[in-house]
């Protein structure tokens, strides 16, 4: 039997759900039945707004933007939350796939699992670059293939480096040592100890943490870089005049989009890594995700805001140029505060 009034603030009930609090109204909460029931719903519904969303947001690109600023907004899913649960998604399942089955110790022989071999070459990149830096800044050069016996122990890897297209061994020239932090100097006050004690923890691990903590701080950066891009935007649709906050949801919904594709194509890719014969088309499905995404911004550009087809091209230009630019930036900058912080 229904209850007449709301089991959570007393109020009458006149439907399915409770017009006070929202409260939806089951027989029993005991019961396993509605359990069952309240699972299924959030696996097939999610508030029955979430197929919906990613229908349009695939299909319709920038309608789910027309819809929002037309007041049409409880049958879709909001543009943070949408931008969220993709960008989360996706970036968890790309940190998933980051690891290496095996490491390898000096002997060049499996030692134990341990994290991905892209993150040791990505710190001794770093250290190389800091290594050089830091020898400019101090007016020496930088140090010559060392004569001890892990000089030829690649850095990616800890084992013996690959041979070389004639047969010889490809050595790595931009070792850093602990010792060679200290020449590190900066003319920002305040930064030259952080950097240093960053140079020294890169070289110890091979940038393993620095690699780790970037991987992190990439969603976070997001966060920064949206807003900004959001500001070109601003500056590119001025006539007629448009409030700030609708470019930045046309890029929330646009990440969004782009994020379900990148992780359409990630994990094709991580299958045909186990099927090779999926190789080839997993190269194709990528080329047309690039084209897919280019084509995706220009109509969504072209719908919200309405220009014509020269105009449209011209300022995608300018803001795949301008995205570009600061997403580099961006990246840097939180290489650089990762690299501090790990």
């Amino acid at each position: 039997m229904t209850p007449a009034t709301c089991g959570n603030c007393n109020a009458p009930l006149s439907g399915p759900y409770c017009s006070q609090c929202g409260q939806h109204v089951h027989d029993s909460a005991r019961s396993l039945g509605v359990l069952l029931h309240d699972g299924w719903h959030v696996v097939t519904h999610v508030d029955g707004r979430f197929w919906s969303t990613i229908a349009a947001l695939v299909l319709r690109p920038g309608k789910l933007t027309l819809e929002y600023f037309a007041d049409r907004r409880a049958r879709y899913l909001p543009p943070v939350r949408l931008y969220l649960v993709l960008s989360v998604l996706f970036f968890a399942l790309a940190s998933f796939g980051s690891r290496i089955d095996a490491d390898y110790d000096g002997d060049g022989k499996a030692a134990s699992k341990a994290p991905a071999g892209a993150a040791a070459a990505v710190g001794a990149r770093v250290a190389g670059a800091v290594d050089a830096a830091a020898h400019g800044a101090a007016g020496t050069p930088a140090p010559a293939a060392a004569d001890d016996d892990d000089a030829d122990l690649h850095p990616a890897t800890g084992g013996p480096p690959p041979a070389s297209a004639g047969g010889g061994k490809a050595h790595w020239t931009g070792r850093l040592k602990p010792d060679d932090c200290s020449h590190l100097r900066s003319d920002l006050p305040g930064l030259e100890e952080p950097l240093r004690a960053a140079c020294r923890r890169n070289v110890g691990d091979h940038g393993r943490a620095t690699l780790h903590a970037f991987v992190s701080d990439v969603p976070k950066m997001m966060f920064v870089f949206l807003p900004v891009m959001a500001g070109v935007m601003l500056l590119l649709y001025w006539r007629p005049r448009r409030f700030y906050v609708e470019h930045l949801v046309f890029f929330l919904h646009t990440h969004a989009a782009l994020f379900l594709v990148l992780t359409v194509t990630l994990l094709f890719g991580r299958l045909a890594g186990v099927v090779p014969l999926l190789k080839v088309p997993s190269e194709l499905l990528d080329i047309a995700a690039f084209l897919y995404a280019v084509c995706y911004v220009y109509q969504a550009m072209r719908r919200y805001y309405g220009q014509n087809r020269w105009w449209t091209i011209t300022k995608l230009w300018v803001v795949g140029t301008a995205y570009v630019l600061f997403l580099t930036i961006t990246l840097l900058v939180t290489l650089v505060v990762s690299a501090i912080t790990a």
